[in-house]
C-alpha cells in the first residue's frame, strides 16, 4: 500500500451534467458552491464513452472498466430463468466495484442511490440501493421495506423516516423553478406534478446520504448519484431558450426556468452536503455525459430517443487538500474515476481498468502503483454470490418505472418477446462498447449473431457492413450492402460515406475525394462530411482547403478532437509548430485516448526542438497503440538523437525492422 494521499473522499455523480449550462450560472454567480470548489481545485470535460447509456457508464465510473468487463450493457436483462426481464441489478455486474475494493482494504464506505446498486450488497459500510428514491410517489400508503434496499438492514426504519413526499412540495417550492406556476391550469398540464416528483427524488438521496455521513460509522469513501439534472433535460430541456421551434409561446414562457432551476438547487444541496463532509475531505463531482441544450437539441421531444439527447462531453471537477488550486484538468475520461480514487486512498490501480489517475492535479508528484487484477485478490468483498434472485414484484415496479421514462419499450405480458428484445439490446451495446474501445474485430462475430436473429429492419446489417469496413474486408462489406439495400437506398449520405471511407482504405485518395466532395454539395451544414474532407485534403497535401473544411467541422462541432488533430497537422506541414502543438493539445485534451493526437503533439514538439515532452507524447500514443511503427520511429530517432538513450533506440529499431513485411 502506497502513500494515502486523502483522509476521505467524496464521490458525487450528476448524470448528464453539461458545462455549457454551468458556464453561464457560474458567470451569474448562481453556483457558488461549485464555484468554490471549482476555485480551489482542478476542473474540466469528462468524455464519455458509448453507447451513452448511464447504467453502462455509472458501473465504468465505478470499477474503471469498459460494459465488456463489468457486465451491465444495458437498463434490461433476461431472468435468469428465462420467464421474463428485470432491470440491471448489483447481481448484474461481475467485476468489483469501488466500494468492494476499498472493503478489502479495511476502509468503510457510503453508496447513495448508485445506477444498478439493488439489492444492496454487503459491504464494509452503508448501502442504499437506487431503488430507494422510487419509493417517491404521491400515496405513501403504498410504500413498503423490501428485501435489499439497503444494508445493513437495519438503516429501512430510519430510510422511511427521510422520503420526502411529493404531495408536501407546495408552491414555494415548486416557485424557483417555474414562476408562472399560477397560470397552469393543472386539470390539463400535470408537467408541475412530475416536477414535483423529480424534486422529491434528489431530495430523498440527499437526506439519505447525510443521514449515513452525519450519523453512521468513520467513513472513507462516500458515493452520492443524482440522475435529476438527466431527467429533468428529457422532461424540460425542450423549453429551455432559446426557444425552439414547434414549442409553443406558453410553453415556452412557463418553463423556461426549469432547467436553470434544477442546476441551482443541485448547488444548494452541494452546500450542505460540504459542510456535512467536513474540509478534511477530498471532494469530486462528475457527470457521465453532457445534454444538448442549444441549437443542438434533436427535437421538441425529450423522450424520443433518449441517448441522442446526450452529448459526449460531461463535467469533472476535483477539489480538496493536495489538489492543485484553480486548474485545469485535460484528456480525463470517465473511466479514469476508479483509478483516481484509489490513488487517491493509497491503493493500486487494476492493470486490467481502461481508465488512468489523473496524478496531475497532485500538487506534488506522485507515481500510482499497480495490481493485476482486484478480481482476483481474494477475501469478503461484499458482493453478492452469483445465485441471488430479484424480487418479482419490485422488478415489475421498476420496469414501469423506466418505461415511463422512455428509457426502454413496454415489454408487456408477452414473456418471450421480453426476453428476445432485452437479449437483442444487449447485445447491441456490448457490439457498440467493443467497437468504442478499438475493438471492432470482437465486434463483428455479434453484429452478425444480431443479424441472424431478425427484426432488425436493416439496421444490423448497416452496422455488420460497417465492421467489416473496419476490419478491411471490403469483400464482405460490398456483399452485406448489396444483398440487404437497393440502389436507391445506397445513393443516401450514409451509405454514400461508408463507400468513400472504403474507397479512402484501398488507398483509392481521388475517387473518395469526389465522393465526400459531392455529399458536401447537398449537406453543406455536415460537420461529419467536412471532417473527412479535411481528412483527405491532408493526405492530398492540400493544405489550405483542409483548413477551411476542419474550421467548417468545429463550426458545426467545437468539441471535435479529430478536427483539431488535422489542423495541428495543417500547421506541422507549413512549419508552424508552436500553432501545431497547440491544436495538438486540444485534441488530446478534449480526448486523450486518441493516440493519433499524441503522435501528431510528439511531432510539433520535436519541430520545437522539445524533445523530452515529445518522447513523453509518444510513449503515451505506444501504450494506447504498442504497434504503431510511426511513434516507435520518432522514439527511435528521438533517443538516438545526441546518444540521449542508445538502448531504447535500438529497442524502438528492432522492433521496426522485426515488422517489416508484416
Amino acid at each position: 500500500m502506497s502513500e494515502r494521499l486523502a483522509k476521505k473522499v467524496l464521490l458525487i455523480g450528476w448524470d448528464a451534467a453539461d458545462w455549457k449550462m454551468i458556464n453561464p450560472l457560474l458567470e451569474k454567480g448562481w453556483m457558488p458552491n461549485l464555484k468554490k470548489l471549482m476555485d480551489n481545485g482542478v476542473s474540466g470535460n469528462l468524455a464519455t464513452i458509448r453507447p451513452i447509456l448511464s447504467p453502462m457508464l455509472w458501473n465504468s465510473i465505478a470499477s474503471g472498466k469498459r460494459a465488456d468487463k463489468h457486465g451491465i450493457c444495458g437498463f434490461m436483462e433476461p431472468n435468469p430463468d428465462g420467464t421474463g426481464v428485470r432491470p440491471v441489478t448489483s447481481t448484474s455486474r461481475k467485476c468489483k466495484a469501488l466500494w468492494n475494493i476499498l472493503s478489502q482494504n479495511d476502509m468503510k464506505s457510503n453508496v447513495v442511490g448508485w445506477f444498478a446498486s439493488d439489492p444492496a450488497e454487503p459491504i464494509n459500510g452503508a448501502v442504499v440501493s437506487d431503488r430507494y428514491q422510487s419509493m417517491c410517489k404521491l400515496k405513501q400508503s403504498k410504500r413498503q421495506i423490501k428485501p435489499g434496499l439497503c444494508h445493513p438492514p437495519e438503516l429501512a426504519d430510519k430510510l422511511m423516516e427521510l422520503i420526502v413526499d411529493p404531495t408536501l412540495i407546495d408552491s414555494d417550492a415548486l416557485t424557483p423553478f417555474v414562476p408562472e406556476a399560477a397560470k397552469i391550469d393543472q386539470s390539463k398540464d400535470r408537467r408541475l406534478v412530475q416536477l414535483a416528483m423529480l424534486i422529491s427524488r434528489m431530495s430523498t438521496v440527499q437526506a439519505a446520504a447525510h443521514h449515513l455521513m452525519m450519523h453512521g460509522e468513520p467513513w472513507d469513501f462516500t458515493a452520492i448519484y443524482f440522475d435529476a439534472i438527466d431527467h429533468f433535460g428529457h422532461a424540460f430541456m425542450p423549453y429551455h431558450p432559446p426557444q425552439m421551434e414547434g414549442i409553443s409561446d406558453e410553453d415556452a414562457l412557463i418553463y423556461k426556468d426549469v432547467m436553470n432551476g434544477v442546476y441551482r438547487f443541485q448547488d444548494l444541496m452541494l452546500q450542505s452536503t460540504l459542510e456535512v463532509a467536513g474540509e478534511d475531505t477530498t471532494v469530486i463531482i462528475v457527470s457521465d455525459h453532457g445534454f444538448h441544450n442549444d441549437a443542438s437539441r434533436p427535437s421538441t421531444k425529450g423522450m424520443d430517443d433518449p441517448e441522442g439527447w446526450h452529448s459526449p462531453f460531461g463535467m469533472a471537477v476535483v477539489s480538496g487538500p493536495g489538489i492543485k488550486q484553480n486548474d485545469k484538468l485535460y484528456g480525463a475520461t470517465l473511466l479514469d474515476i476508479t483509478p483516481t480514487i484509489l490513488t487517491l486512498l493509497g491503493l493500486p490501480v487494476g492493470a486490467d481498468m481502461d481508465g488512468r489517475p489523473w496524478l496531475e492535479i497532485l500538487d506534488k508528484p506522485v507515481k500510482a502503483e499497480r495490481i493485476l487484477s482486484w478480481d482476483s485478490v481474494e477475501g469478503e468483498s461484499g458482493m453478492h454470490t452469483e445465485d441471488m434472485r430479484e424480487d418479482p414484484v419490485a422488478a415489475a415496479e421498476a420496469i414501469k418505472q423506466l418505461v415511463e421514462l422512455g428509457y426502454i419499450e413496454d415489454p408487456g405480458d408477452d414473456a418471450e418477446k421480453a426476453v428476445k428484445i432485452a437479449t437483442r439490446d444487449l447485445k447491441h451495446n456490448l457490439a457498440r462498447a467493443l467497437e468504442d474501445s478499438k475493438r471492432a474485430h470482437m465486434a463483428l462475430p455479434i453484429w452478425q449473431e444480431l443479424v441472424d436473429m431478425g427484426e432488425s429492419e436493416n439496421y444490423f446489417q448497416l452496422q455488420l457492413a460497417k465492421s467489416h469496413l473496419h476490419q478491411g474486408n471490403f469483400i464482405a462489406f460490398e456483399r452485406v450492402l448489396g444483398e440487404t439495400f437497393t440502389e436507391e437506398e445506397l445513393q443516401a449520405p450514409v451509405f454514400q460515406m461508408m463507400l468513400g471511407d472504403a474507397k479512402m482504405s484501398q488507398g483509392k485518395t481521388e475517387e473518395g475525394l469526389a465522393i465526400f466532395e459531392k455529399i458536401r454539395e447537398t449537406h453543406p451544414q455536415s460537420a461529419s462530411i467536412h471532417q473527412r474532407l479535411g481528412s483527405v485534403y491532408c493526405v492530398l497535401k492540400q493544405w489550405d482547403k483542409a483548413e477551411e473544411a476542419l474550421r467548417q467541422t468545429l463550426e458545426e462541432e467545437k468539441q471535435n478532437p479529430t478536427a483539431y488533430n488535422g489542423l495541428a497537422e495543417v500547421q506541422i506541414a507549413r512549419g508552424e509548430f508552436a500553432q501545431a502543438v497547440e491544436y495538438a493539445l486540444q485534441a488530446v485534451g478534449l480526448f486523450h485516448q486518441y493516440p493519433p493526437a499524441h503522435r501528431t503533439l510528439g511531432v510539433a514538439l520535436a519541430g520545437m526542438g522539445m524533445d523530452e515532452q515529445a518522447i513523453q507524447a509518444f510513449e503515451t500514443s505506444l501504450g494506447m497503440e504498442p504497434h504503431h511503427q510511426l511513434a516507435h520511429y520518432w522514439l527511435a530517432k528521438l533517443y538516438r538523437r545526441d546518444n540521449r538513450d542508445v538502448e531504447r533506440a535500438a529497442r524502438h529499431e528492432a522492433f521496426i525492422t522485426s515488422r517489416v513485411g508484416v
